[in-house]
């Protein structure tokens, strides 16, 4: 049940994201403005006290997410776009016991969710009249969480604290319109950023590196 509120609400914040973004994309800018909504893979950074065996610590750990995202180019000029994205990411695994377990334990689930922003700016080049290339540098915050549910009697469920992590990031996409004003997006990064957790009197705080990728449909709105 709380892992379900937590994706409505993630799903929630999103759709309001992507109705935000497209009033925003039909202001008038110099060369029009790109909504993209795509599907995502990246790295959730997670820490835990409670579930992590080292008493009074919070050790780090990453782990992979998928989820989704909202991304709006604006583009001041020609060869150059202000960028604003909004997403959510999502993991879960569940682990059932076979004939071999002499212990009678339950099953384990593992959850994550997480959001995220991030703004920056893009360098754009037209490669003919339907493809464009976009690089550029930008900043992103992340925060996320972990659950841990284990129904071996009498049955836990753990739930970490909210994780932060504020990363520099640069990647490298394209555009692909199919239509006049509709086509498909992708795109690859890197980011590296500082992550800091607390829990139970327990600092964490680390330097965490990762790649992230993203792809899918692409609406254009004003411009040529």
């Amino acid at each position: 049940m709380v892992a379900a509120n937590v994706r409505g609400s993630s799903m929630k914040r999103l759709l309001a994201s992507v109705v935000l973004l497209a009033l925003i994309a039909t202001t008038s800018f110099a060369g029009g403005s790109f909504v993209g909504l795509q599907f995502t893979s990246g790295t959730a950074d997670i820490a835990t006290e409670a579930s992590s065996g080292f008493s009074g610590f919070a050790p780090a750990f990453d782990h992979s997410e998928w989820g989704f995202k909202a991304e709006l180019w604006n583009m001041m000029a020609d060869d150059y776009a202000l960028n604003f994205s909004l997403g959510l990411g999502l993991f879960g695994e569940e682990n059932t016991p076979g004939v071999n377990d002499t212990t009678s334990a339950g099953t384990f689930r593992y959850t994550q969710s997480s959001w995220n922003m991030r703004v920056g700016g893009d360098r754009v080049v037209a490669l003919g009249e339907r493809t464009y290339l976009f690089f550029g540098p930008g900043i992103e915050y992340w925060t996320g969480k972990a659950k841990f549910e284990d129904e071996t009697p009498p049955g836990t469920s753990y739930e970490t604290e909210n994780i932060s992590r504020i990363s520099l990031s640069g990647r490298l996409g394209a555009h692909m319109m199919i239509g006049e004003n509709w086509g498909l997006t992708l795109q690859g990064g890197h980011k590296i950023g500082r992550a800091t957790y607390k829990e139970a009197g327990a600092e964490t705080t680390w330097w965490p590196s990762s790649m992230d990728a993203s792809g899918g449909l692409l609406f254009r709105f004003g411009g040529n």
